[in-house]
């Protein structure tokens, strides 16, 4: 177990987590899933196998995950594909979990400390749950050759009995199911968002996942639904590349506060022969309408690297937004075996000129909400994290001034300032962020010559 006080930049390691009482030495744990509730407490959902007590559970963290308490089950049974989530509306603080084996889900009215008996909803593999505005709970899983929603209206209240209504499918082709590039995995965990920002699309439901198309050997599919769940719109393809042989697969979803979708997957479209993947990123502006050209945040590697020990390199992995970014954990094999990485990357992408004191330099952005103001933000005190209540965003720079006039960005969400370099500056080191409302851009690191 690591944690992280400064936004990922550094890493404290920390021991193993405790097994579970009377598991057995030997035990394994497997299918880590994190949650965080409205005090900052984290949650940390895990399978144990191989043990004398498999099952799920789940760590409690009241000290930002420093230290962990010791485990609850949420059954003790042999499952698998486990998800677990957190209600933070302020509708209740109900926490739910879901898994296959069978397709069974459980509730928590005191806060991760017990858990009602299981029951069957009729979940299959990659199940995934949201909660809505109003504390709707949404949960979906793929079966075969479509995936299957359902909701339930009552199960923020604790004296009642959860009930689902009927599923409704989602046609976004088969499951991918032990592709080449992860022969003994999978690669298609389903995703579930809900739109919680007043406006018209307020209370939406946004699904995705990769899946295999009459066309693609895997995609990556969304669809929306704007009457909770009873019926959802034609999927579109957030990957851009030519439909294939590749593999756009394992991918993750999000939303920040604001309602910026961000989207993460692997992808080969860079290898001729179809095998070595890239973490590739897009984004939406417009509640999934229209999807940002895909960029690739990583260089290649190989999923591969560990077999015959280990034919997969996981399931799934996890994301999480917030304005202005977007975080993921996942693995990778860089080093020659198989690690675990964390990346911050932001939906703006910010470019300098080279700094020089005394001449004018131009500073470029793109990729940023269309047709709306946007400012250009220096720091000479380096990075670290900054607050811009006006804005409701945190930025990623210390000590933030503004630079030059605001700008409107265009139709294709670009703007450039051209701004004169003070001789006097020469020699400092100069750190550059631009900033919208609820959106943010990279940070750029400049030596001024």
């Amino acid at each position: 177990m690591r944690y992280s006080n400064d936004g990922g930049r550094t890493w404290t390691n920390r021991p193993p987590l405790e097994l579970p009482p009377g598991s057995g030495s030997g035990a394994n744990q497997s299918d880590p899933v994190i949650a965080a509730d409205g005090n900052g407490y984290f949650y940390y959902n895990s399978l144990i196998f191989r043990s004398l007590r498999d099952g799920v559970c789940t760590y409690r963290s009241t000290t930002a995950g420093v230290d962990w308490e010791p485990p609850v089950y949420l059954t003790e049974s042999g499952v698998d594909k486990n998800w677990y989530i957190v209600d933070n509306t302020g509708i209740s603080t109900h926490h739910y979990g879901i898994w296959q084996f069978p397709g069974h889900f459980t509730r928590s009215t005191d806060e991760g400390q017990s858990y009602m008996p299981t029951m069957d909803i009729g979940a299959s593999i990659f199940a995934h749950m949201n909660v809505g505005p109003g504390g709707e709970l949404y949960a979906g899983w793929w079966r075969g050759d479509h995936v299957t929603v359902r909701r339930s209206d009552n199960a923020w209240d604790p004296s009642v009995q959860p009930v689902f209504e009927s599923g409704r499918s989602v046609e976004f082709g088969w499951m991918p199911w032990q592709p080449p590039v992860n022969p003994a995995g999978g690669c298609s965990q389903l995703w579930i968002e809900t739109n919680h920002m007043p406006g018209p699309e307020y209370g939406d439901v946004y699904v995705l996942s990769s899946a295999q198309r009459p066309d693609d050997v895997c995609d990556v599919m969304f669809s929306t639904s704007t009457d909770q769940g009873e019926s959802f719109s034609t999927p579109i393809r957030v990957n851009d590349d030519p439909p294939g042989l590749d593999y756009n697969w394992m991918a993750a979803m999000d939303q920040s506060p604001g309602g910026r979708l961000d989207a993460f997957w692997y992808d080969t479209r860079d290898d001729p022969n179809h095998l070595l993947s890239r973490l590739y990123y897009s984004y939406s502006y417009d509640h999934g309408r229209t999807w940002a050209p895909n960029r690739a945040l990583s260089d290649q590697f190989d999923t591969r690297i560990g077999w015959p020990q280990q034919r997969k390199i996981g399931d799934y992995f996890q994301c999480q937004s917030e304005n202005g970014s977007a975080a993921v954990v996942y693995a990778a094999t860089f080093n020659g075996e198989q690690d675990v990485y964390y990346l911050r990357t932001h939906p703006i992408e910010l470019r300098a000129s080279d700094l020089i004191g005394g001449q004018p330099a131009t500073i470029e952005i793109t990729g940023a909400k269309p047709n709306e103001p946007v400012w250009l933000a220096a720091s000479l005190a380096g990075e670290g994290f900054t607050n811009v209540p006006k804005l409701s965003v945190r930025i990623g720079i210390l000590k933030p001034q503004q630079v030059d006039d605001r700008l409107v960005t265009d139709a294709n969400g670009r703007a450039e300032w051209n701004v004169f370099v003070p001789r006097s500056a020469s020699g400092r080191t100069v750190w550059l962020q631009a900033v919208q409302f609820e959106n943010a851009s990279n940070v750029a690191a400049s030596a001024i010559q």
